[in-house]
């Protein structure tokens, strides 16, 4: 048994040097993050009143369906 952990020890070092780094700066991730919600923010607020209009649009007509 301590032959065995002898041999997995080093692979284990080994294992944890072998890192990915991230295509970009962590706190970039958050800053895109908070500019897409933003953006889908404006999209939500163009559509702001769009009910009343339509309601208007309706009730200008009389006819009922």
């Amino acid at each position: 048994m301590g032959a065995m952990s002898a041999s997995v020890l080093p692979a284990l070092i080994h294992a944890e040097e072998a890192t990915r780094q991230l295509p970009m700066p962590a706190v970039m991730y958050g800053i895109v993050a908070f500019v897409v919600l933003l953006l889908l923010l404006a999209f939500l607020w163009s559509f702001r009143g769009t009910a009343y209009k339509v309601r208007d649009k309706h009730a200008a007509g009389g006819g009922h369906h």
